[in-house]
């Protein structure tokens, strides 16, 4: 007798009739082209677990784990939301268009996709401890950006409260409020836009020491601390897929104001600059989220094939 969700399921070419003690299934999806996906919950503990499919046949228990062809073929399935949402909102100023998502996907299966497919649609992203910010020198970045002395260490003081958080952009020090603030796992996640850039600020609620991270897409640059920065990139993606509600609230987010300064409200904001550290200008080069191959299911309503040539050389300057 198969078990409920599992009916025709074959596991290494039997049918799927015992599972390890404690664990049910939860549901089970569809994806994209002929894969699924089955989640399972212990029932004792909540924890959750997936079982990939293609057809009615097992492939893994993890994206990662899957043959390397299926996860091209799955991932590549997975370019009609992933490729918008990473070009147009993580790392970049919001357009105009609307964003395609995959809320009706359960999350631990969003989160196993989004991760894999950025590894492969994007520069790898350089990750630094926060260490590397407390000597104050200035931090030249991989597409060009230089962040000014001192200023990572500034940014990475801040410290949530009960008033507004309020930042100074280490880029041109302008002092910033956060367009939204979502959780995802045990992350509480800030987006900053500065003129034409975006930064992120994380706090992982599990492990308050913590000093937050700083994310930077367009580098890419990772600067943390947490054991678990290596995700951090693929939650944050993962978030905007499976909330489409993110564009109304970026696009309504009120800019900082004078007034929202009072005591005790401004956490890790830098004097005025001196003439020394004028401003530098934003960076209009492209997103670093540029795929190998362009991907033929989904491509950029507006981009010409010249401007993906251009984003394709600044792609393979930066490697």
């Amino acid at each position: 007798m198969t078990l409920p969700l599992l009916d025709n399921v074959k596991l290494d070419g039997f049918p799927v009739e015992q599972l390890y003690q404690g664990w049910i299934p939860l549901s089970r999806t569809p994806v994209t082209d002929d894969f699924s996906v089955v989640v399972f919950t212990e029932e004792d503990t909540g924890r959750q677990a997936c079982w990939w499919l293609e057809g009615e046949h097992y492939s893994a228990s993890h994206v990662l784990t899957l043959d390397p062809s299926v996860r091209r073929r799955l991932l590549k399935g997975m370019d009609p939301v992933f490729w918008p949402v990473a070009t147009g909102v993580l790392g970049a100023v919001l357009p105009e268009q609307e964003f395609p998502s995959c809320q009706d996907l359960p999350e631990i299966a969003v989160n196993e996709l989004s991760g894999s497919w950025l590894e492969g649609h994007a520069p790898h992203t350089l990750l630094l401890s926060s260490g590397h910010a407390d000597s104050g020198e200035a931090l030249l970045c991989a597409n060009g950006r230089q962040i000014g002395e001192n200023r990572i260490a500034a940014l990475l003081a801040a410290k949530r409260g009960s008033g507004p958080l309020i930042v100074a952009s280490p880029f041109t020090a302008l002092p910033l409020l956060p367009q939204i603030t979502f959780q995802t796992n045990s992350l509480s996640v800030s987006r900053f836009q500065d003129i034409e850039t975006v930064f992120y600020l994380i706090w992982n609620d599990n492990l308050p020491e913590l000093r937050p991270s700083f994310y930077y897409p367009d580098a890419p640059l990772l600067i943390s601390d947490d054991p678990g920065a290596a995700i951090i990139p693929g939650l944050i993606l993962s978030w905007y897929a499976r909330h489409p509600e993110h564009a109304a609230l970026i696009r309504e987010a009120r800019p900082f104001m004078a007034e929202d300064f009072g005591v005790g409200q401004a956490s890790g904001v830098r004097p005025k600059l001196s003439d020394e550290e004028t401003p530098i200008s934003p960076d209009t080069s492209a997103s670093p989220f540029v795929p190998i191959e362009q991907p033929t299911s989904a491509p950029p309503a507006q981009a010409s094939k010249q401007g993906m040539k251009s984003r394709l050389k600044s792609l393979f300057s930066r490697l």
